[in-house]
């Protein structure tokens, strides 16, 4: 999520030769045409947001030794024999978007999974000042305040699931005056 209200001027200026996609299936079919990995998508309308458990809260071993992978070892200049390693709190929960592409007939509805850090931490945040009701100030920010502005979804792909499309970043500027058209 990209905070609004901070040089959105010069962001639009930097975002303006990239041409954001439509529709979904534009992206797809750029994708197996062309191999784009990345596309900024313009859908018409967020439908809601979906929020499912995580089958296994918690870190796994498996995890936790991909996590820490080389930060065991210490480098060659640390004062202290054993390194301080931190691990990340996992999030409990996935969130996917639900949304609109298409016009008339022809309207299609997609759902993808945001994977943006900052939806992440937007959750912990509304966790820990919310607690039981973290899902009320959470669903406020994604459904109805993110989606008012002028939202793009950054979407993106991996080298091995490349037909596997999740929202990397949500991009949402304010609405633009007629003035700041010309």
């Amino acid at each position: 999520m990209v905070e609004p209200g901070r040089n959105w001027s010069e962001r639009r200026r930097l975002l303006s030769p990239v041409k954001p996609f439509v529709n979904f299936d534009d992206i797809e079919a750029a994708r197996k045409g062309n191999r784009i990995s990345l596309g900024l998508l313009k859908p018409n309308r967020i439908l809601g947001l979906d929020i499912e458990p995580v089958p296994n809260p918690q870190w796994t071993e498996d995890d936790l030794a991909k996590l820490l992978g080389g930060q065991t070892q210490g480098g060659l200049f640390d004062k202290d024999d054993k390194p301080f390693i931190r691990t990340l709190r996992k999030l409990p929960y996935d969130f996917y978007y639900r949304y609109e592409c298409g016009e008339g007939a022809a309207t299609k509805v997609f759902r993808h999974k945001l994977v943006d850090w900052e939806v992440g931490a937007l959750y912990l945040t509304c966790d820990r000042l919310y607690g039981a009701n973290w899902e009320r100030h959470f669903r406020d920010k994604l459904e109805r305040d993110i989606p008012s502005k002028d939202l793009m979804l950054l979407m993106g792909n991996q080298h091995r699931f490349q037909d596997q499309w999740l929202i990397i970043s949500l991009i949402y500027p304010p609405h633009q005056s007629q003035g700041e058209l010309f």
